[in-house]
């Protein structure tokens, strides 16, 4: 048995004994975990608000760790390898997965995300998990990146990135990102990898905000400023080419929809818990595009050689690390910002 986070009855989370994981079929592989986050989704899970996960599940989703055992068909890895572990596998050979769309793949799963995301896979807060389709999923770590940066090209990065891929930025474009949560803030970072002439940050937090200007975006603060003017009167009255919807809050994305220019894109990342109202009479003459989607993990490799090469740190991002076995606290202090907490790693 091991030490694990797992969901309780009445919107809670605690530790309890799981039953360690082993090697099911020959594409597996066992990994010890050495650094585990906490997620924004892991609240929504706490709060009951995705269906399908019940008391008792193992919680988290984002990690990475060494591999201690491989099935026999594994190739790539080794025992002692330092992997990340992507937030949902994938098969790899059914239609989805053919077409390169991973992230709809019908025989993969979200660790932690009961039968109707995870397919049954236990989560990541814990010692040790055992991977599926690894060959196909798992990232090399290399030995200079640390941990506490790998552990985002899993779920974090990936999801910013896709973001940015998905407003379809180009070079000179004007772009304002909504929410500098850790999403976010991955989205500010990979806006800049496609060559905008200008980020806008905006949010309601003052660490948050000192953080997206540290990554040199303008910041906008919502508390003291009408976004959707600051926003056009920045560009001539025209409105931001693209604009990234990264907090899953309707008011907001009514302020990235009314943010875009004529033609431009908004991309959401953000999880919405409720159903959100879509002006669809207004917003049809305007020919804005709408991206939106969970996102994909098939820039990993790229994104951890982003890090590798001191292209992209984000170290800024953590601000809290404790011992699996405080993770109650550490949920609390996440769920409710406190002392500036931007990301919280769990350390088994």
């Amino acid at each position: 048995m091991m030490q694990a986070v797992v969901l309780m009855e009445d919107h809670r989370v605690g530790m309890a004994e799981v039953p360690e994981p082993r090697l099911q079929k020959n594409d597996d592989v066992l990994v010890k975990v050495t650094a585990a986050a906490i997620c924004g989704s892991d609240i929504h899970i706490k709060h009951g608000q995705l269906p399908g996960i019940a008391p008792g599940t193992v919680m988290g989703h984002e990690f990475v760790g060494v591999v201690m055992e491989t099935g026999a068909d594994v190739s790539r890895f080794k025992p002692g390898d330092r992997v990340s572990v992507p937030a949902a596998v994938w098969c790899g050979t059914c239609p989805a997965c053919r077409r390169g769309q991973i992230q709809y793949c019908p025989n993969g799963g979200v660790w932690g995300g009961g039968e109707f995301f995870g397919k049954g896979l236990a989560g990541a807060q814990t010692s040790s998990v055992r991977v599926p389709y690894a060959d196909m999923c798992l990232t090399p770590i290399p030995d200079h990146v640390p941990d506490e940066q790998a552990v985002f090209v899993g779920d974090v990065f990936s999801t910013g990135y896709h973001a940015a891929l998905e407003g379809r930025i180009g070079t000179g474009d004007s772009v304002a990102v909504f929410g500098c949560g850790p999403i976010g803030l991955a989205a500010l970072v990979s806006a800049w990898q496609m060559g905008p002439r200008e980020v806008f940050a905006v949010d309601m937090f003052d660490n948050r905000l000192e953080i997206a200007r540290h990554y040199g975006a303008t910041i906008i603060d919502a508390r003291e400023e009408n976004v959707v003017e600051r926003l056009r009167a920045a560009t001539g009255g025209e409105g931001v080419d693209v604009a990234v919807e990264a907090i899953g809050n309707p008011a907001t994305f009514q302020q990235a929809l009314r943010s875009v220019r004529r033609g431009g894109t908004v991309s959401v990342v953000g999880l919405f818990p409720t159903p959100v109202e879509f002006p669809l009479n207004e917003l049809a003459y305007y020919g804005v595009r709408l991206n939106m989607g969970l996102g994909s993990l098939a820039h990993m490799p790229q994104l951890m050689g982003l890090l590798a090469a001191g292209r992209v740190d984000l170290a800024p991002l953590v601000t809290h690390t404790f011992a699996l076995e405080d993770a109650v606290e550490a949920y609390d202090l996440f769920e409710n910002r406190k002392d500036a907490c931007i990301k919280v790693i769990l350390k088994p």
